[in-house]
């Protein structure tokens, strides 16, 4: 039996979807579910790899951990690290998939549909609950088209959707309303429950707010989350804890925001430590004099680099190191080195000058590392005297860093290859392996020595960093079983849509799906099928695509055993709210083709209306051009077509042309069109005209 879903989206970033996420699957966890998280599509610069060596969110690794499981690519199938405010690195099951440009990704993103939705199917066939987080906000009107991680996502899923709102940033009434407003009336009906997070004060004194909320909207508030300190991993920069600027006493580290600053969370374990103020500089008068510079991770070295230059803390970070330790993680590592070389274009491209801090340089490849790994800390470079020198981590990142001579190797790792090189004072050292930290020994081991050196006796009792998480994340389930109504949320993963009583006009409705007379918003999809043996079959499913998306729904059109080339295939590509997927390329005629040649396009053909099948769950209408006249060749296989219309979504609108459609298709169908020849030119030697046959 499949796993059932249930999705979290927010009335903006940031208001709290991530943290819900996390908390519901503790709490399905604790009460014996097996729960997985689900992200369609994040964009975030923090990311992790997973055992298979694979790129997801590090949102999604974490909600994995609350739900007490390995994170796998499946829960984050479409990763975007923005690499400028134009372009992200696309990365799609946890491979890079390329650069692109907003507006490249904006339509491309339809074809990403078949390989999110195998994701999440393997999730539902593995796991009891699912519980998806959305992004954003649901109410972007200008994303909404092709939307795949809100109420696309939810569509596909079939899941209930609980809605987040930021009461702290105020305007949480018009924020809710609005976002719901918004919506059309069929996803409107997908929100089952408003949960108001990050409150202050007196609840009483909101309820007569939620009540009235309640009545604007017709969805239930499902509870109040009061603001509360819970640590748990932030997904971007959109995080409070960047704004940490605060020195108090003890030791003082630095951490350099820089502008495309990434995986920040390897420095999390700092804020653990008692005597420790962990802050984020992003101005050369910020950093003062601190104990400890930390360079973190970066999705733009070179970008970075030139910020560092022109904000002038190149200069007080160089200045600095005479007297403080400076290290590097992955894109700061990079950072500390003389220079650093882009002939491919990778990044910037060219030849920059680093911080010279090490005597290293890097080359930018366009091949990506990405694995999991351990290493040991060489003996004679322990520098903080550990009794368990063995570290883990995983490598992110585009470039190979080369020793030049004057530097020092720190870690050998089980691969042979060598990690982390530092002066040979130790004070300035910089490593590839993300995760570094979470070795304790390690992390105590250089705090403490800081603290000696500062005259500061160190404190040995510490809570480990998987206590400290687990505290963390129990405490983040009893806040929402305590503010949630969770025999509410429950009941959604069970409650199945009341049989309504039909009238006796409809009882005898023979509309595929059709549970009675659909209401205008509640629409009922049908299957048409235009065929014969006259001109107009392609022409009429066409015309019927645009008069549908004219009504603001949305087409999918696909052709087969055609060459991509008739007129009408360049102008629905144009058309606003069509999408057109290419067909496979043509070589020959069919009637031209062998035996062996036809098995293998039907095989194509068929994989292919497996894709579409998946793709359609997000679209009001799909008109499969030639699937009638293609099952009639034995070019596709009408079992598979029948099933897909037995079972398809109830709203979806299905129209199959061509010639000769069998008794089942007919039967299947609610309408049936033929188109008869009675006269046509081509019969006194007119051949076809470009704009007109063809």
């Amino acid at each position: 039996m499949a796993g059932k879903a249930i999705m979290v989206q927010g009335t903006m970033s940031n208001s709290g979807k991530t943290f819900v996420t996390a908390g519901l699957c503790r709490i399905f966890k604790q009460d014996g579910y097996r729960v997985a998280p689900f992200k369609s599509q994040n964009m975030a610069l923090n990311s992790y790899i997973t055992k298979e060596g694979l790129e997801i969110g590090r949102a999604q690794a974490m909600q994995a951990e609350a739900a007490m499981i390995e994170p796998t690519h499946h829960m984050n199938p479409i990763l975007l690290k923005p690499t400028s405010s134009m372009g992200s690195q696309i990365v799609v099951n946890g491979e890079v998939y390329g650069n692109m440009g907003a507006t490249e990704y904006y339509e491309k993103k339809d074809a990403l549909v078949p390989g999110i939705m195998k994701a999440y199917r393997y999730l539902a066939d593995h796991y009891d609950r699912i519980v998806i987080e959305g992004a954003g906000s649901p109410a972007e009107i200008n994303l909404a088209d092709n939307d795949i991680v809100n109420m696309g996502m939810a569509k596909m899923a079939d899941a209930p959707v609980l809605l987040v709102a930021d009461i702290d940033r105020g305007g949480v009434f018009a924020s809710v309303y609005g976002t719901v407003k918004l919506l059309s009336t069929e996803e409107q009906k997908r929100i089952k429950g408003i949960i108001i997070n990050k409150f202050r004060g007196d609840v009483e004194i909101l309820k007569p707010g939620l009540k009235m909320l309640e009545n604007l909207t017709g969805i239930p508030v499902v509870g109040v989350l009061p603001m509360e300190k819970i640590d748990v991993d932030d997904e971007d920069s959109l995080s409070d804890r960047l704004n940490h600027k605060t020195i108090t006493e003890g030791i003082d580290v630095a951490v350099i925001r820089l502008p495309h600053i990434s995986n920040f969370t390897d420095f999390s374990v700092f804020e653990l430590i008692d005597g420790v103020s962990l802050r984020y500089v992003t101005d050369k008068k910020e950093l003062g004099h601190p104990d400890l510079i930390l360079l973190p991770g970066t999705k733009n070295t070179m970008g970075d680099m030139e910020w560092l230059i022109e904000s002038g803390l190149e200069g007080a970070i160089i200045r600095e190191s005479a007297n403080t330790r400076v290290i590097g993680i992955c894109g700061g590592f990079q950072l500390l080195g003389k220079e650093m070389h882009d002939p491919d274009h990778v990044e910037h491209g060219g030849t920059m000058r680093g911080l010279g801090l090490l005597d290293t340089v890097t080359t930018f490849e366009k091949a990506k590392t990405r694995t999991r790994i351990h290493g040991t800390i060489l003996a004679d470079q322990n520098l903080y005297h550990l009794t368990n020198p063995v570290v883990e981590g995983y490598e992110i990142h585009m470039g190979t860093t080369k020793n030049l001579g004057g530097a020092v190797p720190m870690i050998t790792l089980e691969d042979g290859r060598t990690d982390a090189l530092s002066t040979p004072d130790g004070k300035v050292w910089g490593s590839y392996l993300h995760g570094i930290f979470d070795n304790e020994d390690l992390v105590f081991g250089l705090v403490h020595q800081i603290m000696k050196e500062k005259g500061i006796n160190p404190d040995e009792n510490h809570l480990s960093v998987a206590e400290y998480k687990e505290i963390q994340y129990n405490k983040l389930a009893d806040l929402l079983r305590n503010n949630l109504d969770m025999d509410y949320i429950n009941s959604l993963f069970e409650t199945e849509e009341p049989e309504e009583c039909l009238p006796e006009e409809c009882k005898n409705c023979s509309a595929v799906g059709c549970g009675g007379m659909p209401d205008a918003d509640d629409h009922v999809g049908c299957v048409h099928i235009y065929c014969g043996d006259g001109k107009g079959k392609t022409t009429a499913s066409t015309g019927l695509a645009v008069r549908c998306a004219g009504a603001g729904k949305k087409v999918l059109m696909y052709q087969f055993i055609k060459n991509n080339n008739s007129s009408e295939v360049e102008s629905l590509g144009k058309i606003p709210g069509i999408t057109r997927v290419p067909g496979i390329p043509m070589k020959k005629f069919t009637f031209m083709m062998n035996d062996e040649e036809k098995a293998e396009l039907k095989v194509k053909n068929d994989t292919k209306l497996e894709e579409l099948i998946e793709l359609s769950k997000a679209y009001d209408m799909v008109v499969l051009d030639e699937a009638v006249y293609s099952i009639g060749l034995n070019l596709l296989s009408e079992e598979k077509v029948l099933d897909w219309l037995k079972h398809k979504p109830k709203h979806l609108e299905i129209v199959l042309t061509g010639r000769n459609p069998s008794e089942k298709l007919i039967e299947a169908a609610d309408y049936v069109s033929e188109i008869k020849k009675i006269k046509h030119p081509f019969d006194m030697g007119l051949s076809s005209r470009v704009g007109i046959e063809k």
